[in-house]
C-alpha cells in the first residue's frame, strides 16, 4: 500500500487529521506529509476543513478530511430532479414532496419499536447504513442525534431542503418530531456536524 493510500485510509477513518498529526502516525516529516497531501488535493480526494489554533505562539495547523465526491453525472441528475419536483410544487406541497421523499427512502428499513430507547439505537443504526455517521447523546430536553456526515453536503448550496428533508428521515424512524438546533458546527475534531433535537416530551 503507498504513502497516499495509507493517508486517505487514515482520514477516512479518523475523519479528520492536521498534517503534524499525519507525520507522527507514519514516521515521516510534515514536508513529506504536505507533499502527498498536495497531491491529494489536487485529485480531488482531500480538502482541508478548517483550521487548529496553534498551543502557543505560532501559526494555526490546517485539518484535512476525505471529500467525499458523487461520481459521473449523479450530482447534475439529482439537482435537475429536485429542481423539477420542488420548484413547479406550491410551498404546501413542497413540504408533502419532501416528506415522500423521505418516506421513500427510509421504507425499506424496520426500526425497531419495542420501546423508545431500543428504536433510538435501531434508528441510528440505520442512518449509519445510510452513510450518515449518525450516533445521539444525552440532553437536559431529550436526546440528540448527531450527524457527522451529511451525505448530500454537495446538493446544500443549491438545495438548501435537504436538510429539512434530513429531519423528516428522523422523525419517520424515530416517530416523533425533532428540531435542527446546529447546522455544519464544527466538533472538537474540527468536522462539521448536524444536531437535532427530538422533540416530544419525556422521549426517553
Amino acid at each position: 500500500m503507498n504513502a497516499r493510500q495509507k493517508i486517505l485510509n487514515y482520514l477516512l477513518e479518523r475523519q479528520s487529521a492536521t498534517v503534524d498529526e499525519l507525520a507522527r502516525v507514519f514516521h515521516v516529516t510534515p514536508a513529506n506529509i504536505r507533499h502527498h497531501l498536495s497531491i491529494l488535493t489536487a485529485q480531488g480526494s482531500v480538502t482541508a476543513i478548517g483550521q487548529k489554533p496553534a498551543p502557543y505562539r505560532g501559526r494555526p495547523s490546517q485539518i484535512f478530511s476525505c471529500k467525499m465526491k458523487m461520481q459521473d453525472n449523479f450530482l447534475p441528475l439529482v439537482e435537475t430532479l429536485l429542481t423539477y419536483i420542488l420548484d413547479r410544487a406550491s410551498e404546501g406541497s413542497n413540504v408533502h414532496q419532501l416528506k415522500m421523499i423521505a418516506g421513500q427512502m427510509v421504507a425499506k428499513f424496520s426500526p425497531d419499536t419495542a420501546n423508545p430507547t431500543r428504536r433510538l439505537y435501531s434508528s441510528v443504526h440505520i442512518l449509519n447504513q445510510m452513510n450518515y455517521q449518525a450516533h445521539w447523546e444525552a440532553h437536559f430536553e431529550n436526546p440528540r442525534i448527531i450527524l457527522g456526515h451529511c451525505p448530500y453536503f454537495s446538493l446544500l448550496k443549491s438545495r438548501p431542503e435537504i436538510c429539512q428533508m434530513d429531519a423528516y428521515i428522523l422523525e419517520e424512524l424515530l416517530g416523533a418530531p425533532v428540531k435542527q438546533v446546529e447546522k455544519l458546527s464544527a466538533n472538537e475534531k474540527y468536522i462539521p456536524e448536524c444536531v437535532f433535537l427530538i422533540q416530544r416530551p419525556s422521549w426517553s
